[in-house]
């Protein structure tokens, strides 16, 4: 699904002022807290808010309250009020309470912000099936299922930069004047041209690359300085937890299999076939006798449908597959010697 990011501006806009405000039920507050937590970008411009918010203080209360003293300190805490606050002043002779005042310039102060984040900014969000789409300067860009990707409408003159929340791939076009840089999270990627995938899903211990060809910088996020060359035919790791970058050797190719479609399987133990194939394919296969886990398969598929990989491994370790809601279930007598 492709969507404008001015798209959800008013929405956001309100939600974060009834959430400030206390005017939420708590179902509503946990759920938006949770939407907002799903997204980087909506955190931290909840963040700012929130400071912003903090900023007015207490509102006084009763019919004496000096009205030029709680502009002059409106316009004080609050960076670029000034602009704002002549546009609101006009209003100030009328009845209004200083409650009133403040929410006002609070929620121009909040346009402000989260149009400054989001102007000229489109959004792809992944849900079931891979979306795929060409940026301004012709990258191609192959979003995975849950993922969500936000890129600039035109890239500016010194950098290309796009946010990544799940998993990618990057066939980056070069252009040795502007850098394309990939907000993933905790760690930043940036290269000039290259293909690579980047897996930043949320959830998972470390932000992961790998490299097709063409060179890929990686660094944390908050050390920028410190970062990692990744070459073709090898993977890099940030580790969030630890804090660390990691040169891998060589890549695992079952990385990329999501884009390829193409599984590689060395002796490898059926439970673990059964998860690949499962994040592939968006399919749910179920084992329901714990002897045939371990059971160990070698194979190699490239393109193949479900139904034709399903019949590979009936075949192979002698399994009876059967079908049942959403799940495709295993079963058997366990490993054939």
């Amino acid at each position: 699904m492709n969507m404008s990011a001015d798209e959800s501006h008013t929405e956001f806009n309100y939600l974060v002022t009834r959430y400030l405000s206390g005017e939420m039920s708590p179902e509503e507050r946990s759920l938006f807290l949770e939407e907002v937590r799903r997204e980087n970008e909506k955190q931290e411009a909840l963040d700012e808010l929130q400071k912003v918010w903090d900023l007015t203080g207490k509102v006084p209360s009763g019919e004496n309250y000096d009205l030029e003293r709680e502009w002059a300190l409106m316009q004080e805490q609050l960076p670029g009020f000034e602009t704002t606050g002549r546009l609101v002043r006009s209003l100030r002779y009328y009845s209004y309470r200083i409650a009133a005042v403040l929410a006002l310039g609070l929620l121009l102060t909040f346009a402000w912000i989260y149009a400054s984040r989001f102007a000229g900014m489109e959004r792809v969000m992944a849900d079931n099936e891979q979306v795929e789409v060409i940026l301004d300067d012709g990258t191609d860009v192959i979003v995975n299922r849950h993922s969500k990707l936000r890129y600039s409408r035109r890239f500016d003159q010194t950098e290309r930069k796009v946010y990544l929340s799940g998993e990618a791939w990057f066939d980056v076009t070069r252009d040795t004047t502007r850098p394309f840089i990939i907000d993933a999270g905790e760690a930043v990627v940036e290269v000039l041209g290259t293909s690579f995938n980047v897996n930043a899903y949320k959830q998972n211990s470390s932000v992961e690359i790998s490299v097709e060809s063409g060179m890929v910088a990686l660094s944390a996020k908050q050390d920028p300085d410190n970062l990692i060359i990744i070459k073709p035919g090898s993977g890099g790791a940030y580790h969030k937890s630890q804090k660390e970058l990691k040169l891998i050797p060589s890549f695992e190719p079952n990385t990329i299999s999501w884009k390829t479609r193409k599984l590689f399987f060395d002796d490898t133990p059926l439970k673990e076939v059964t998860e690949l194939v499962n994040s592939v394919y968006g399919v749910n296969i179920v084992i329901m006798n714990r002897a045939l886990a371990s059971c160990p398969i070698t194979v190699t598929f490239s393109g193949q449908s479900i139904e034709a990989i399903l019949n590979v491994l009936e075949s192979t370790l002698d399994l009876q597959v059967t079908r049942t809601g959403d799940e495709i279930r295993l079963d058997g007598q366990g490993c054939i010697e």
